[in-house]
């Protein structure tokens, strides 16, 4: 009796197990990391915490690096309204909708990001809750023909002599089998085939129709077909009213908007323009889509101020209308709002980015980080990228101290090849400290060629220190560029004086030109494509005078980031030029 008690103990810890690695295993997902990504921006793709991620990931907790993978917990929400599934080698659309019940159109909806050249294995995809019907009707038996009286045989066969079961069973395409199973007899012990006996001759089993499995393709249907569309609606919702010189800025971007809507008009293009206040409160904004009729908008740009993101986004989302905020990088709604269009994206994707073309242009030269005194956390994280993207390729960096002597400078640096100083500030104080030492250096030794590696806001010490950017082959990473010895700049601010009666503001950026950058990419974006918009975003053409974009999702299921970045190069020679690598 004990022996039995045993086994059966034995037999439910077995099961219980399995069902606990089912469970884990549809508990959790995997995420390959993409470049730029951090544990807190996975975590708000997938909407859960990073201590959730983090616990199922311990290591990730010193770093994560663009290739590797995470082990992500699926929401506990207590429903099945939509999880996470990571596409498997071989795995197609057709087999997910009979594996979660989920019809392809609401896949593609809830992924709309998702195409059938990028379903690929390793890609997350979001999956809906299933509202296929479960079909419980019986299934139609198919109607047997009654053969000959009503016996169920096609005919009756007379045996011939020397014919065989198996000869008989070949004659009509059957199985030995099944001509057993249409004469019980047969089966009998010491039963004997002779000439002269009728043998029941079955019908064929009708064969099972072959199932036909749609293509991703096929699942997903057509794109949305593009069509120019000349009537377009425009929202802008900043903060204009107040005097002070936050207002002034935005009261000059949307001048700028204003002359990106005239020059739309001239090409033929009708755009209608509603302008609002945006305040600075949410329910400023949430004032605004309450007592204005904004259902019609095709985009809106807005607003300012990062806490008034989320009711904006709230609204443009369920009206399926595009929100392009043009400042803030702190906008957590771009993870979840596909309609959402960050010009200025998280940091993290920014040093990403700019590592990566700092590896591409320098890898092979000599790398050396400087260390000043100050504490900069943004130049730290981007001399942490750059430092790990170069190991990640084979290269090694060297490393300097701003105070150290000129023996350890040179011992630092090589004859052989040009010497890349990136600083880990972006403070004019550094760079006021950094050229005296250059100069004195490279005075004392000629042989040693320098280029010097720098941050988007070196761009507002220029007026100072532009000779010793053009002296040390200056490189200044950026999303945005208005050059000085451009003419296309003083052509924008004279049309601007001239429709304003005013000049532009001296600002970093110039908002009068972000305004027209930004109103000129999406008018012109819809007006070549209609809804299509956002399949062609890379080959929409326009003349910016100081904003270039690429936007690229975060997920299938996000809005869309700006991942422009480019260098700008201060050559000796005194010019000025932008360099773009491709991705």
């Amino acid at each position: 009796m004990a022996h039995w008690k045993r086994f059966i103990y034995v037999i439910i810890a077995l099961f219980s197990l399995q069902l606990t690695a089912r469970a884990q295993e549809t508990e959790t997902f995997v995420h390959t990391i993409k470049q730029g990504e951090t544990v807190y921006s996975i975590a708000r793709t997938y909407q859960v915490s990073p201590e959730s991620i983090l616990k199922l990931n311990p290591t990730a907790s010193t770093g994560i690096k663009a290739g590797g993978t995470l082990t992500i917990p699926q929401q506990q929400n207590g429903t099945q309204e939509k999880r996470f599934h990571t596409i498997q080698a071989g795995e197609t659309l057709y087999k997910l909708t009979k594996t979660y019940q989920v019809s392809a159109d609401d896949i593609c909806k809830a992924n709309p990001g998702l195409t059938a050249e990028n379903f690929k294995a390793g890609m997350v995809i979001r999956i809906p809750a299933s509202t296929m019907p479960v079909n419980i009707a019986p299934a139609k038996e198919t109607a047997q023909p009654q053969g000959v009286a009503q016996s169920g045989c096609r005919e009756m066969h007379k045996v011939k002599r020397k014919e065989t079961l198996y000869s008989i069973a070949q004659n009509f395409n059957l199985t030995e089998a099944e001509l057993k199973a249409a004469n019980p007899e047969m089966n009998e012990p010491g039963y004997k085939l002779r000439k002269g006996d009728f043998v029941c001759i079955p019908f064929p089993k009708p064969e099972k129709p072959k199932e036909v499995i749609p293509t991703n393709e096929e699942l997903m249907g057509k794109k949305t077909v593009s069509a120019p569309q000349k009537k377009i609606s425009l929202g802008v919702i900043l903060p204009f009213k107040g005097g002070t010189p936050e207002n002034e800025k935005m009261i000059e971007f949307y001048r700028g908007v204003l002359m990106a809507v005239e020059n739309m008009k001239r090409s033929g293009t009708s755009v209608d323009i509603f302008a609002y206040d945006s305040g600075k409160s949410p329910g400023d904004i949430q004032a605004i889509v309450n007592n204005h009729p904004l259902n019609h908008l095709d985009f809106i740009i807005g607003p300012l101020y990062p806490e008034q993101i989320a009711p904006l986004s709230k609204f443009c989302q369920h009206h399926h209308i595009k929100l392009v905020v043009p400042f803030s990088s702190l906008g957590d709604n771009v993870y979840e709002n596909p309609y959402y269009y960050a010009i200025n994206p998280p940091k993290s994707y920014q040093f990403a980015e700019a590592a990566r073309l700092t590896t591409e242009l320098f890898g092979k030269e000599n790398v050396i980080f400087l260390e000043g005194t100050e504490n900069d956390k943004d130049a730290a994280a981007f001399v942490d990228a750059t430092r790990k993207r170069l190991q990640q390729n084979g290269s090694k960096a060297n490393h300097l101290r701003l105070n150290d002597d000129e023996i350890k400078w040179m011992e630092a640096m090589t004859q052989y090849k040009d010497n890349v100083i990136i600083p880990n500030s972006s403070s004019i104080k550094l760079l006021n400290q950094l050229f005296p030492k250059l100069k004195e250096f490279t005075k004392k030794n000629p042989e040693y060629r320098i280029k010097l590696v720098g941050y988007p806001e070196w761009q507002t010490y220029a007026n100072n220190h532009l000779e010793n950017f053009y002296q040390f082959n200056t490189y200044v990473y950026s999303s945005f560029f208005r050059n000085p010895l451009n003419g296309n700049a003083d052509e924008f601010e004279n049309a601007y004086q001239k429709a304003f009666h005013t000049p532009t503001l001296v600002s970093w950026p110039r908002f009068g030109m972000l305004g027209f950058d930004t109103a000129i990419y999406f008018l012109k974006g819809i007006s070549t494509y209609g809804e299509a918009f956002d399949q062609h975003l890379s080959q929409i053409v326009t003349t910016t005078y100081q904003h270039r974009f690429d936007f690229q999702r975060i997920s299938n299921w996000s809005g869309f980031i700006n991942r422009e970045i480019e260098f700008i190069h201060y050559s000796p020679s005194h010019s000025i030029e932008l360099i773009r690598l491709k991705k």
